[in-house]
């Protein structure tokens, strides 16, 4: 195996999968990159098991090959290299020579006879989504996901799919974030299936051209997405999500409408009054045409008052400031709602003449 190849190519490869490099496996084969030159292109590969990514390059090729090399040392010389143009050429099966300008370096590396092969979903269902849909439904679900690995479940992304019809779901029980999205080619019957939010999350990371077209194989128990350069691998999580159709108000006694980035930054404002407290809790009232944010610790306290649109009754209710942070920051857009039950029934935020997405946030019970 002999390529030459710009540092910048280089580094898109390694970075593209360095987020499937396992960290602490106890098979050592895992915390490698595969690198196998074919057809002009060098491919990159890693995988702990869970999740899979492989990404190609251009290059210029003297001769085909492949071998195993430490992730970790590979990609930190990578990122040190000059800017460049790099030699990549492996000797004696185990030895990897990088030259540049006047320079070498001489990398061990291992047989890729070890090095798990990423699996196929040849027999899935097949979708199509745009890239730049894809990206925004990620990015307005996946922050709602549960980090408590002891409950799997509530760490991925429910995806329901109806004929073109796309539905993600995320919570983690005191929240939740759901997103309606159009697929370009849809699928025959009707399908759902569970995804890990971490690899969504990873997955948006890896969308750099939005005007791409991710094609989507979905089996039992994998899923595969393909960018143009890029193919994500993974395994669906198994069991039963909850029903969340019925956690969800279908009336409400008081509505508002708010600006965003009015009642974000207030929020945020208020907030440093409850840095230290247990529930990050802030208080809100409204009352008319007026909404009241306070909060207190020992710190002391502040409020500040917003004008806002009412329609219904006036609302006294408590809510986690992190999870109102936490939705202002993907609403993308300048006006929102918020419907009210009672003091302690959940919020329903939503955009402003959108549909296509709702936030539920649980109140705090003082």
């Amino acid at each position: 195996m002999k390529i030459t190849a710009t540092k910048e190519n280089l580094l898109f490869g390694v970075s593209a999968v360095q987020k499937a490099v396992s960290n602490k496996s106890t098979l050592p084969i895992l915390t490698c990159i595969k690198l196998e030159v074919q057809n002009e292109k060098l491919y990159f590969s890693a995988t702990d098991l869970e999740i899979g990514i492989q990404c190609h390059v251009p290059v210029e090729v003297v001769t085909e090959g492949m071998t195993i090399v430490p992730a970790k040392y590979f990609s930190e010389i990578v990122r040190k290299l000059p800017d460049s143009l790099i030699t990549l050429e492996l000797v004696n099966e185990h030895e990897l020579i990088i030259e540049y300008e006047k320079s070498q370096l001489n990398l061990k590396t291992f047989s890729p006879d070890d090095f798990p092969q990423l699996p196929d979903v040849e027999a899935g269902v097949k979708l199509e989504i745009s890239a730049a849909e894809l990206k925004q439904m990620i990015n307005q679900i996946v922050f709602a996901c549960s980090m408590d690995e002891r409950r799997p479940l509530f760490t991925g992304v429910l995806c329901e799919i109806e004929n073109k019809q796309l539905k993600m779901v995320s919570t983690d029980t005191h929240r939740l974030a759901l997103k309606q999205g159009k697929l370009k080619k849809g699928a025959k019957k009707p399908l759902s299936f569970i995804i890990p939010g971490k690899i969504l999350s990873e997955l948006s990371r890896l969308i750099q051209n939005e005007e791409d077209i991710c094609y989507l194989s979905i089996s039992e128990n994998l899923a595969t997405f393909l960018l143009d350069n890029i193919l994500v691998v993974c395994r669906l999580l198994e069991g039963q999500f909850p029903n969340y159709r019925q956690v969800i108000p279908t009336q409400y006694n008081s509505k508002i409408k708010a600006n965003t980035k009015l009642l974000s930054e207030a929020v945020e404002r208020i907030s440093l009054f409850s840095l230290n407290s247990d529930t990050n809790t802030v208080q809100i009232k409204v009352e008319d045409n007026l909404m009241i944010i306070f909060s207190q610790s020992e710190l002391g306290q502040g409020y500040e008052q917003i004008f806002i649109e009412n329609e219904g009754e006036p609302v006294e209710i408590a809510f986690n400031y992190r999870y109102l942070l936490d939705v202002f920051k993907v609403l993308a857009t300048d006006f929102f709602t918020i419907e009210f039950t009672g003091s302690l029934s959940p919020g329903i935020i939503r955009p402003l003449e959108n549909d296509d997405f709702l936030y539920l946030i649980l109140p705090v019970r003082s």
